[in-house]
């Protein structure tokens, strides 16, 4: 059990003498015109005051509130004799839950629990060090407490660690997801998508949801060397996780998206008929399968390529590790002009 210090005779002088100190720097910082100067000289303290409420919290001088924190599961707990009035400056819930009372227990998750002294530290010092295992229960913290200013630089802290490539971007994303942070998940999945050659090959590509993996698959700006990569990445995903079987066909069934060069004047009245031929290695040769037929997307053809086995590399659909389509587009001619029966 860690016990950070404990309150001592006499020691309401010292903390109200803390409080003269802050009133004392408050005004020593202002810019005052005194002496007919242009401007004035600002005298800072602050470093002082800093250093003195860190010893406030480590010796416990003066303290009215005893927090203990035990981690989930385990009779490990946390002591922190702590002073009401600074905690409620940061956070409303610590205001009302320590209204009237003078000793709390707090249930926190073990890692959260592992960083509360550095929680604590912020609400009396507003800073602290962080390393990236800590981001997430620093993040929660600070989250449930509403210490706001604390959310948005972990958050911060975040974004600038996926952009450096140091975070760990798979459990930061479904982080994000979980605690509804929106510019966090963009984040992520665009620092996914632009190294998803460097992630594939990665201890993060086995706990990829298939919620994320959908979210990938169908964006543009996928970095990889080739559609081979990324076939052999959802192999090894496929094989790693094994999902339920619907997911797998998801993800094993490619979705085709023909769209006409020009949307504009000169394409009005004209629809365009897509036809698809699916080749397969049948004695050496290549031959035509299945042919498929749809307008917009392959996904108007319930059956496209349901029936091929892409899943093995030495499947008769696979030439030279490619599945091999043949399209053919056939422009359809509409009137525009209605006559009259």
């Amino acid at each position: 059990m860690l016990r950070l210090g404990s309150a001592k005779p006499g020691s309401w002088a010292s903390f109200w003498a803390i409080l003269t100190l802050v009133g004392l720097a408050t005004r020593a910082a202002q810019r005052a015109d005194v002496s007919g100067e242009a401007t004035g000289t600002s005298i800072n303290h602050s470093q002082t005051l800093l250093h003195r409420l860190q010893e406030l919290l480590r010796q416990g001088n003066a303290s009215d509130v005893v927090l203990r924190v035990q981690a989930a599961g385990t009779d490990e707990v946390r002591v922190f004799h702590t002073h009401r009035l600074l905690l409620g400056l940061h956070s409303e819930l610590f205001r009302e839950l320590l209204s009237n009372q003078s000793e709390v227990v707090l249930q926190e998750p073990r890692d959260c629990a592992a960083v509360f002294d550095k929680f604590i530290r912020y609400l009396y010092c507003g800073e602290l060090t962080v390393l990236l295992a800590q981001a997430i229960p620093l993040h929660r913290l600070a989250t449930k407490y509403g210490v706001a200013s604390l959310q948005r630089g972990v958050a911060d802290y975040m974004r600038a660690h996926l952009a450096g490539g140091a975070g760990p971007a798979v459990g930061w994303y479904h982080y994000a997801v979980n605690t509804g942070d929106e510019a966090l998940r963009q984040s992520c999945l665009q620092f996914l998508a632009w190294n998803l050659s460097a992630v594939a090959a990665s201890a993060e590509w086995g706990a990829v949801s298939p919620e994320l993996l959908a979210q990938l698959l169908p964006r543009s700006d996928l970095v990889l060397q080739d559609e081979l990569e990324l076939f052999h990445a959802l192999e090894a995903w496929l094989g790693r996780t094994r999902p339920p079987p619907a997911v797998a066909e998801r993800d094993g069934r490619p979705r085709l998206v023909v769209t006409p060069a020009s949307s504009g004047g000169d394409a009005a009245g004209v629809s365009f008929q897509k036809t698809v031929l699916v080749g397969a290695r049948q004695h050496g040769r290549l031959l035509v399968r299945h042919a498929y037929s749809f307008h917009q997307s392959s996904e108007e053809a319930g059956d496209f390529l349901a029936h091929a086995d892409l899943q093995r590399r030495n499947s008769e659909y696979l030439v030279e590790n490619a599945l091999h389509l043949h399209l053919i587009v056939k422009p359809v001619y509409h009137t525009l002009i209605r006559t009259p029966k």
